[in-house]
C-alpha cells in the first residue's frame, strides 16, 4: 500500500481510486482526440505517489497511452519530423532525468508552465507586418529547432512529459489531427523508455510503485480508443484552436499548482 498524503488518506480507498480511474480517462480521451489532457494528471499523480515517485509512474502511464495512439495512428506519422525531434531531445531528457534525482520536479513546473504560456500568447499578440519577413536562414532554422529539442527533452525528463511544450511547437509547423497525434505519441515512445531506465537507475522510482501502474494500461486503451473515435469528428481549424486553450489551461495548472 503506497503511503498518501494526509488529505486523501481521509477518503475511502475505493472512492479514492475510482476518481483517480475517472480522471486518468478523460485524460486518456483528450489526449487521443487532441493530444492533450496529460499535463493536469501531474499533480494528481504527485498527491498519490510522492513528488518523485509520481513522476516515474506517470511516466509509465504515457508510455502505455501514446503506444496505444501510435498503433491507431501509425500511417499518418511524419517520420522525418518525428527523428530529428527525437535525436536532439534524448540527450536533453536524459539530463532531465538525472536532475529529478536531486532537484524537486515543481521547480521544473513553474519554469515550464511560464514557458508554454509564452509559446501559446506571445505569437497571438504580436501584429502582422505589412510585408513579410525574410525566412530565416537554414542554420538559424536548424539551431532554433535543436534548441527546443533540448529544452523539450530536459522538461520531459524533470517531469515525465514534455509534451505541453511539444503540443504548441507541433501545431506551429501545421502538424494536425492524425499527423499530430501520431507523431507526437511516436516521439513521446522514444523518450519514455530512457527516462524510466535513469529514473529506475537513480532509485527515483522503486519496482514496487512501478508495478502499482499496470492497471492503467487498460484505462489508457479504452480512452485512446474512445479518443481516436471523437478526432474524426474535429474540423482541423477547431483542432488547432481547442490544442491551444488546453495549453492555457495547463500551463496555468503548472503554475498555480501545489508545491
Amino acid at each position: 500500500m503506497l503511503e498518501l498524503p494526509a488529505t486523501l488518506a481521509t477518503i475511502p480507498e475505493s472512492s479514492r481510486y475510482a476518481a483517480f480511474v475517472a480522471v486518468v480517462f478523460a485524460s486518456s480521451v483528450l489526449s487521443s482526440a487532441l493530444g492533450v489532457g496529460g499535463y493536469a494528471l501531474l499533480p494528481l499523480f504527485v498527491a498519490f505517489y510522492g513528488a518523485k515517485s509520481g513522476v516515474a509512474v506517470i511516466t509509465v502511464y504515457f508510455l502505455f497511452q501514446n503506444f496505444a495512439k501510435l498503433l491507431l495512428t501509425w500511417r499518418h506519422v511524419d517520420f522525418a519530423l518525428a527523428s530529428r525531434l527525437v535525436a536532439w531531445s534524448l540527450p536533453g531528457a536524459l539530463l532531465g532525468g538525472a536532475l529529478l534525482v536531486v532537484v524537486p520536479p515543481q521547480a521544473f513546473q513553474r519554469v515550464l508552465g511560464a514557458g508554454v504560456l509564452a509559446m501559446v500568447i506571445v505569437p497571438r499578440l504580436r501584429r502582422r507586418p505589412a510585408t513579410p519577413r525574410p525566412p530565416r536562414p537554414p542554420r538559424a532554422e536548424r539551431t532554433g529547432f535543436a534548441l527546443f529539442a533540448l529544452a523539450y527533452g530536459v522538461a520531459s525528463g524533470a517531469l515525465g512529459s514534455g509534451n505541453v511544450l511539444k503540443g504548441p511547437f507541433l501545431t506551429s509547423l501545421g502538424v494536425v489531427k492524425e499527423r499530430y497525434i501520431g507523431t507526437y505519441a511516436l516521439t513521446s515512445c522514444a523518450l519514455n523508455i530512457p527516462k524510466l531506465l535513469v529514473y529506475r537507475g537513480g532509485g527515483v522510482a522503486p519496482g514496487a510503485v512501478l508495478a502499482s501502474a499496470w492497471p492503467l494500461l487498460l484505462v489508457s486503451l479504452a480512452g485512446t480508443y474512445a479518443g481516436t473515435r471523437l478526432l474524426r469528428h474535429i474540423p482541423p481549424a477547431w483542432f488547432e484552436r481547442i490544442t491551444s486553450a488546453v495549453f492555457v489551461v495547463a500551463a496555468l495548472v503548472m503554475l498555480l499548482g501545489p508545491t
